[in-house]
């Protein structure tokens, strides 16, 4: 997973990696979070189109299945 800098030494990553972890889709992924399934990414910069999600918010969702 690549580790990615913020404003913070939280690891941030992309939809890309989070699919590869969980072994699914994009439109799966992006279908749990409209859902409130998985935890809603965040915007690295409130004026760009990228989006990512915290590696803890991820790895903590992992660890409650």
């Amino acid at each position: 997973m690549k580790k990615q800098s913020n404003t913070s030494t939280e690891r941030l990553l992309t939809y890309e990696e989070v699919c590869t972890v969980l072994k699914t889709s994009q439109a799966t992924l992006r279908r749990y979070v409209k859902q409130g399934r998985f935890p809603a990414p965040v915007k690295p910069n409130p004026n760009g189109r990228a989006v990512r999600f915290r590696y803890q918010d991820v790895k903590a969702w992992l660890d409650k299945l």
